[in-house]
């Protein structure tokens, strides 16, 4: 946008290096150029400013393929403006005196003009071929035919427009279609990555099955070396019990003959022993049978004499008590009687009995 000073009655424009300044007076150019910067009369004065770069546009084509299917094309274009006398000429470039901005907008207009001579090339190469072709190799196609029309185009040349490049972003059907469309690479993709997997899988199993098959191998192997470890130490134990067996033996033999030599001496020795006790019981026998004899004798001489002292006892006791008063004796008998006696229930005192008492007590103390 170019820059519209006021001074009183006067302005003062300054353009950029790429805003094409073109000053109309009467009908006619008087001044033009890139960059300009100059004062004018605005009564009597109409400018109008041409982009000087180039400019990008870019629409979108919806169109219908051979098989009736919805295609969009989206497309972007790159022009310049050869002619700017011609372009303002035929496209409304005029700026306000006051602002400096277009009055209207031209690269609008020549979006719209871009995207209608875009159409009919696209139009005609989508209409003749099948959506799947068109999605497939369209972008290139359609690029080809747009730069070649465009190129080619009178109507453009004679607006003073040049194409600088065409490019098309994107060519895609209907959002189910493009869906229907990715179905089967999709499917096939997935089929691929199912076939990867499945192999990946088949390989694990393989590695899997290797590996048991190593195992089981040197299981097999550690159980042959197992085996044969086994019948080793059947052998080495065989060779260690018949050693042992013939060293047994050997000792059996020796112990047999050495019993057999102590059972001839304990034999001779028994039978030594046997009529060492046959002489010593006949001894003891002896010796017991005079020990009974003896004592026989002995206690019958005893009992002899003490059947003597007994009857020599008796026949002092009986004159002691033929001496001794009546009284006495009768004391005596009734002290014995008494000590033998644990119980008195009844003592029955005669007459007769006190009155001898008393007179035999009565006559001692009468005598002298």
């Amino acid at each position: 946008m170019a820059n519209v000073s006021r001074f009183w009655l006067w302005r003062h424009l300054r353009a950029e290096p790429n805003q094409f300044i073109l000053h109309y007076k009467g009908g006619k150019v008087v001044q033009s150029g890139p960059g300009i910067a100059y004062f004018f009369n605005p009564l009597s004065a109409a400018v109008a400013q041409v982009p000087v770069e180039d400019c990008e546009t870019t629409f979108l084509l919806n169109e219908r393929s051979a098989d009736f299917q919805e295609v969009n094309v989206q497309c972007t274009l790159a022009y310049r403006v050869t002619d700017y006398a011609r372009a303002a000429s035929r496209i409304n470039f005029t700026i306000s005196l006051e602002s400096g901005a277009w009055l209207e907008q031209p690269l609008d207009r020549l979006a719209t003009l871009w995207s209608q001579k875009a159409l009919e090339p696209v139009r005609k190469f989508v209409s003749g071929s099948p959506v799947v072709d068109v999605v497939q190799k369209g972008s290139e196609h359609i690029r080809a035919a747009l730069d070649e029309a465009l190129r080619d185009d009178a109507e453009l040349e004679a607006m003073g427009l040049e194409l600088v490049t065409v490019q098309v972003s994107r060519v895609a059907p209907s959002a189910d279609l493009e869906k229907a469309l990715q179905t089967p690479t999709r499917e096939g993709l997935q089929q691929k990555a199912d076939e990867a997997l499945f192999s990946r899988r088949a390989l694990a199993v393989e590695k899997e099955r290797a590996i048991k098959e190593n195992e089981m191998a040197t299981e097999l192997e550690l159980e042959k070396r197992k085996k044969l470890l086994i019948e080793q130490r059947g052998q080495n134990e065989l060779q260690e019990v018949q050693q042992v067996a013939t060293t047994e033996k050997a000792r059996v033999e020796a112990e047999l003959a050495r019993l057999q030599i102590t059972a001839e001496a304990e034999s001779l020795r028994s039978i030594t022993f046997t009529r060492a006790e046959t002489e010593k019981s006949k001894l003891l026998a002896e010796a017991h049978a005079r020990d009974a004899v003896l004592r026989a004798q002995g206690e019958s001489q005893g009992r002899k004499l003490w059947n003597d002292l007994e009857l020599l006892r008796e026949a002092e006791r009986v004159a002691l008590w033929e001496k001794t008063p009546q009284r006495v004796s009768t004391a005596f008998a009734i002290q014995a009687a008494a000590a033998k006696l644990d119980k008195i229930n009844h003592l029955n005192v005669t007459p007769d009995l006190l009155r001898t008492l008393v007179q035999e007590l009565a006559t001692e103390r009468g005598e002298p």
